[in-house]
């Protein structure tokens, strides 16, 4: 990561950049900014400048030795430190033995979060720590000399998710650490970080991205349109990882509405060729994709019973949604709402159960065949 790629921060990428060529590189450092600011890729930045074996005026290389490892997030010198979920099963105690998903979903999106990081461990809704085996691994790695004869760097994301065992543990080796040694500490509330560790840190903080920023990396990094990048960046309020799940929900939102669209025109029109082809392209969608499709398909018969009976004050819908289910509601009544939603409910319970898809999809079409017709 160069410090080119990172959104704003001009000031302080300047500031960063000068301590590294007056050789004042404070040895303890936190980058304080709110969720998605881009604290962390900031950070990468500043510690691939520090290795970097060719520094230019205002950046790294990017093309050194150095510099391709960090940018594969193998270099032997620069280290890392995030909160995991502790596991006796499993044998994870610390951040080296989930160093694979972590290369993941840096590869993936840097500007990720929290909620970004516990879903890649498999499980969104538990909260992970830093506990005293991960403080333990930092001081016997750092304490190793450096491999490439330089600095070492570690970089902490979420420090503030650091037990009192770990805080304690590292307290002394934060404030006195081996020789050319830098602690990034990457976070996001200071005020969950124990007193004594702040105050050994020097604070560069970051504030919010403005809308402009967001939407300027929306459009050139992810190919989003003009106008598409202003509405979404508005939305995601300076934060960048908030702003990726957006395009994320739209596209599957996307795919979700013109499958279902193609899907009932041809079960209303009982083209079994077409059907067939349509199966083909739903099956080699993926079964998360095809999940999320069931659950779409269910909330659009949902909408159109809610339009019968309550009117279309309670229905919540886009315009192009609302256009089409405009037309497409009459077909759906009493006579074959409970045989579609027990239908669709099936097929779901079995694709989570690795149903063949094709099978699935099919059988499912000839039932909405039926189903359609019923007035």
């Amino acid at each position: 990561m160069q410090f080119v790629n990172v959104i704003a921060h001009e000031a302080e990428k300047k500031h960063l950049i000068h301590t590294v060529k007056e050789n004042r590189i404070s040895h303890a450092q936190m980058f304080l900014g709110p969720a998605g600011s881009g604290s962390f890729p900031l950070a990468m930045a500043y510690a691939q400048y520090i290795l970097c074996q060719n520094k230019q005026e205002n950046d790294s290389c990017g093309t050194c030795v150095s510099c391709t490892k960090i940018q594969k997030h193998n270099h032997p010198d620069l280290h890392f430190s995030f909160p995991i979920h502790l596991s006796k099963e499993k044998h994870i105690y610390t951040s080296d033995n989930v160093l694979e998903y972590w290369r993941e979903i840096l590869d993936e999106n840097p500007y990720f979060g929290i909620d970004d990081w516990n879903l890649k461990l498999g499980n969104e809704n538990k909260q992970g720590i830093i506990g005293k085996e991960e403080s333990q691994n930092i001081i016997s790695k750092i304490s190793l000399k450096s491999f490439e004869g330089g600095y070492k760097v570690l970089i902490m994301w979420l420090p503030e998710l650091m037990n009192g065992n770990a805080s304690n543990k590292l307290l002394k080796f934060i404030e006195e650490p081996p020789d050319k040694t830098v602690f990034l500490l990457v976070a996001e509330d200071q005020e969950q970080i124990i007193a004594t560790i702040r105050s050994r840190t020097q604070i560069i903080k970051l504030p919010r991205l403005k809308e402009i920023e967001v939407a300027t990396y929306l459009e050139t990094e992810k190919g989003i349109t003009a106008s598409d990048s202003k509405i979404i960046a508005h939305l995601a309020e300076g934060d960048v990882a908030k702003a990726v799940h957006l395009i994320s929900e739209q596209t599957v939102a996307n795919f979700n509405f013109e499958n279902f669209v193609n899907w009932m025109r041809l079960c209303y029109q009982k083209n079994i060729a077409k059907s067939i082809d349509w199966v083909d392209s739903i099956a080699a969608a993926g079964r998360e994709n095809q999940k999320s499709f069931l659950k779409f398909c269910l909330n659009m018969f949902r909408q159109c019973i809610v339009g019968h009976y309550a009117g279309n004050e309670l229905v919540v819908l886009t315009d192009e949604q609302n256009a089409f289910l405009s037309k497409f509601s009459p077909f759906i009544n009493s006579k074959n709402i409970v045989g579609l939603t027990e239908a669709f409910n099936e097929a779901y319970y079995h694709i989570e159960r690795n149903a063949s898809a094709k099978i699935l999809f099919l059988d499912l079409s000839i039932k909405t065949f039926s189903l359609l017709q019923k007035k």
